[in-house]
């Protein structure tokens, strides 16, 4: 089956960011390399991942029926190892890490009673080896990221918790109402150094469109700082204890797209709508007809995985007879910036 979300929330691009934009990472695992035999019995078989587990065998594997890659154990890691996945940057530079997960399946609950449910931590680390970020070693402390967890108490939050250098993330949490996939977006903003530099979070519901404050976390580590402004720091993920956690049922943990990229920052962009225009008729059939005072530049229209489906410098009707019945984000660049609507077509 192909992944299905209701409802639409990306957040808007940077604007007028002086630095080059660069894609790192942007996979819906929808490619072939997915659905090779062996990668979907084991993800260390991808040439783009290391994944593997603290003392037992490794869990993490490719779903090719599906699209995604999934793990069903606790304290099993994947991470990308590739070169070309190497995550630099310099003072100013933005990288903005943005997945979307799924935590159990549906109707699989979260822990009502008991403690945190830890589910997945994801984030960087400052090398290749993801063995070595074993949270039982010395090494495991250099990872600077996000742990997605589930609160039975205050109202059965689902929050984002600081792993990294410091400070908590203030208003970071849904609830857990309507439960379904999450997008997560991790941005680090490097500074002149460490401690200048800072780390920004956000969950959001894909399906409801709830989504949490961007908070923000001064500092990072000096490990993955070094690796960043050096040789490369490396995202990975991490599955936590959150099979079969006091009351939990959830026994599986999905990751259906990750992208990453270098100055296209989302929480760290200053204004969301930088001039107004409108869209007629949305929903749409055949033509969709913009309308506004500025001059505009492009219009492009992105689906409900991030990926642009359309591009046109036609701004004023647009064709989009060709797009499936969906739900869609159209941003429009004009001289004065970049604004996004949300477009539903028949």
């Amino acid at each position: 089956m192909k992944k299905n979300y209701f409802t639409l929330l990306i957040a808007i691009f940077l604007v007028g960011f002086t630095n080059a934009q660069t894609t790192i990472f942007d996979s819906t695992f929808d490619e072939a390399s997915y659905d090779a035999e062996d990668v979907n019995t084991n993800l260390n078989n991808h040439a783009d991942w290391t994944a593997g587990h603290f003392g037992n065998a490794n869990s993490w594997r490719a779903n090719g029926d599906s699209d995604l890659i999934q793990v069903g154990a606790n304290f099993s890691y994947s991470s990308l190892t590739s070169t070309t996945s190497a995550i630099t940057g310099v003072d100013g530079d933005v990288i903005t890490v943005k997945t979307i997960v799924q935590l159990g399946n549906n109707p699989q609950i979260f822990a009502t009673t008991g403690s945190l449910n830890n589910l997945i931590l994801l984030g960087l680390l400052p090398d290749n080896t993801p063995e070595n970020s074993n949270e039982n070693k010395e090494a495991g402390q250099k990872r600077e990221g996000v742990l997605i967890q589930a609160d039975p108490a205050d109202g059965g939050k689902l929050r984002l918790t600081n792993a990294g250098s410091s400070g908590p993330f203030t208003g970071a949490e849904i609830s857990q109402a309507d439960k379904a996939a999450y997008e997560v977006i991790v941005e680090y903003t490097i500074g002149a150094s460490a401690d200048e530099s800072s780390k920004t979070v956000r969950i959001t519901n894909v399906s409801s469109g709830e989504s949490s404050v961007s908070s923000k976390s001064n500092k990072l580590r000096g490990e993955i700082y070094t690796a960043i402004t050096g040789a490369g720091a490396y995202y990975f993920n991490w599955a936590l204890n959150f099979y079969q956690k006091e009351d939990s049922t959830i026994n599986a943990i999905y990751v259906n797209s990750l992208t990453i990229t270098k100055n296209d920052a989302v929480l760290s962009t200053p204004t969301f709508n930088n001039f107004e225009f409108s869209m007629s008729p949305n929903p749409a059939n055949n033509l969709l007809n913009i309308n506004s005072k500025e001059t505009l530049n492009k219009v492009e229209i992105f689906n409900l995985l991030g990926k642009k489906v359309l591009s046109t410098t036609k701004t004023k009707s647009i064709d989009v007879s060709s797009l499936t019945k969906s739900v869609y984000l159209v941003k429009i660049s004009s001289d004065k910036g970049i604004s996004t609507k949300k477009l539903v077509k028949n």
